[in-house]
């Protein structure tokens, strides 16, 4: 097998060949920068509890542990469920928290924090790549970008808890 990675402006495309035939891997790229008025470990101590990312965001349906380090995330857009499980692959208080995907969704992602003069610059990152009958079903709906939606919803919703608290 022979893998090419051709980085493109907000993707990332892996082309992989197998046999004569050559897979082209679609990864969407979201990125979010936020400022938040609080300190990187209160931060970073909200962000590396996942479980209540819930009360976050309105396509977060739930989030539970699912052993040490890991969780099982559901999330429903326009009524369809999508799960995934997912481990913590690292996590640096306070500066960075990652995760990747065991099952489910394709996704992986990270939250690197960085103190700013008045609080933390928390900089989001996140890949995923759905099944193609989920993608022929539902491009429509992604294109709308309601991953991006999560992503913006997570980030500003956990701005206003730290900075009312």
């Amino acid at each position: 097998m022979l893998i090419f990675i051709m980085p493109k402006c907000s993707r990332l495309n892996i082309a992989l060949q197998f046999k004569n035939a050559i897979i082209i891997i679609i990864m969407p790229i979201v990125k979010r920068v936020v400022e938040i008025k609080a300190s990187p470990d209160k931060v970073f101590d909200l962000i590396a509890r996942p479980e209540g990312f819930s009360k976050y965001s309105s396509l977060v349906k739930n989030v539970t542990a699912a052993g040490q380090a890991a969780y099982h995330w559901v999330v429903s857009i326009y009524g369809i469920e999508f799960e995934w499980d997912a481990k913590v692959v690292e996590s640096i208080k306070p500066k960075r928290f990652e995760w990747q995907s065991i099952k489910g969704v394709q996704n992986s992602g990270s939250y690197v924090l960085e103190p700013v003069k008045n609080g933390t610059r928390v900089a989001f990152s996140m890949e995923y790549h759905l099944p193609n009958a989920v993608m022929e079903k539902l491009a429509h709906i992604f294109a709308s970008g309601f991953m991006e939606k999560m992503a913006s919803e997570i980030l500003e919703n956990v701005k206003k808890e730290l900075e009312n608290s």
